[in-house]
């Protein structure tokens, strides 16, 4: 929410794998200037880890293992200038690469069997469209408790308008076929900008929208605008590993602006 007044900087973040200090990357902050009233980290707290046995391990698996989730979510709860509170999540859903395989990789880019890439691809898409999952559950419980939810979901989704997460996030009438559940809905903000400027990141030359500011239908006619500013963005699979200091990230930010 943009508004005129200022106030101390309130801020949440997500800890790491053993719930203490922080992870090594990919940690989630959350920085409000007004109160962070609580916040939560959720990590399999509705879909609970897969069991699955490798089947192009190497050498071959003999038990099953669990597939989790690689960081959480991050809930918060915010009172907004003495309004209603506003919930905010913060999310980064697993990256479409393929995740390891035991033995299958020559080095962290280099797989040694076409095989053993498509079985770790295959757990990165699972693993990405069950944090999806969890996130529209998460909404599902909110909304149980409160039908005139305000809420923010933002952050690096790893994924296009209509692909798999973000229909699970959405649920729009189209897809679930009743009218009456539109309420639930999700509302995409950067469908308000031209075809030309809605990219967030470059990849081999291709502009992409990963990175989204979603709201529930009670903030929407307190919306104003939205802008990505990615003036600047390199081509992430042309620079990676060819910088030496990297001075911003591969992916632009996303700004949108409310009425109070």
């Amino acid at each position: 929410m943009h508004s005129g007044v200022r106030g101390p900087n309130h801020r949440a973040a997500t800890s790491g794998p053993h719930g203490t200090g922080v992870a090594d990357v990919h940690n989630l902050v959350t920085l409000s200037r007004w109160p962070i009233e609580r916040h939560e980290e959720l990590r399999h707290a509705r879909i609970a880890p897969l069991t699955y046995r490798y089947r192009c391990a190497i050498p071959p698996a003999d038990e099953e293992v669990e597939i989790r989730f690689d960081r959480p979510l991050l809930v918060t709860s915010i009172r907004y200038a003495g309004q209603c509170p506003l919930t905010v999540i913060n999310v980064h859903l697993r990256a479409p690469l393929a995740a390891p395989v035991p033995g299958q990789k020559e080095s962290p880019f280099v797989w040694k069997s076409v095989s053993g890439w498509a079985e770790g691809f295959y757990l990165s898409v699972l693993k990405r469209a069950g944090q999806a999952l969890e996130l529209r559950l998460t909404l599902e419980d909110l909304f149980n408790d409160n039908p005139d939810l305000r809420a923010v979901v933002a952050g690096d989704f790893n994924a296009e308008d209509h692909e798999t997460p973000l229909k699970l996030l959405v649920g729009a009438e189209e897809d679930t076929g009743n009218g009456k559940l539109s309420e639930r809905s999700l509302v995409v903000l950067d469908r308000a900008l031209s075809e030309d400027r809605r990219f967030s990141v470059l990849h081999h030359g291709r502009p992409q929208m990963l990175d989204h500011i979603l709201i529930t239908r009670p903030l929407l006619s307190r919306f104003r605008s939205i802008e990505v500013h990615n003036e600047t963005l390199a081509d992430e699979a042309m620079a990676y590993g060819k910088t030496r200091h990297l001075t911003a990230s591969y992916h632009a930010p996303v700004v949108a602006e409310f009425s109070d």
